[in-house]
């Protein structure tokens, strides 16, 4: 193995001792420097921490409505469906409860091809003692539906 060479280092100009080294300053340099850069005002202060509280708050606010938002009492989920004929359509409906005491209602919609509304049902989920409710409907068309989508959930009560 070849020996390591260690390097060179260049020699440090006069009057500089290797680490980060402070200008001396004349008086006129430092009188043009403060006309530069005046000194903070009160106002400023205060305008600066007013934002910085604002600021703070509005994430605040964001974060909390976004975790009440994330977790809402009652959620549902159209797991399946299956046209069964151009009038009817069945549909397996998962319901998820904070609370399974509480009753839900939920509200579906068929669409045909075009995207045309073609059925809707109001979905009455009973209280239960599981946290998941698996609900089997029909829902009647006037034309063959080919999606079955839920608009939403709500607490009965």
């Amino acid at each position: 193995m070849p020996p390591i060479l260690a390097r060179a280092q260049p020699p440090l100009p006069a009057g500089h001792n290797g680490g980060v080294t402070k200008p001396q300053l004349s008086d006129a340099e430092r009188a043009r420097i403060s006309a530069r850069y005046p000194k903070r005002n009160p106002v400023d202060v205060a305008v600066g921490i007013g934002a910085a509280v604002a600021l703070v708050a509005a994430v605040v606010i964001v974060a909390v409505s976004g975790l009440i938002r994330s977790n809402p009492p009652v959620a549902g989920l159209v797991r399946a469906f299956d046209t069964v004929s151009a009038q009817v359509t069945e549909v397996e409906l998962v319901v998820q409860r904070k609370d399974p005491a509480e009753p839900a209602t939920c509200f579906l919609f068929a669409q045909a091809e075009n995207y045309e509304r073609v059925g809707e049902l109001q979905v009455d989920v009973p209280p239960g003692d599981k946290e998941l409710t698996e609900v089997f409907v029909e829902i009647r068309t006037i034309r063959e539906a080919a999606a079955v989508d839920l608009e939403g959930c709500q607490l009965a009560g």
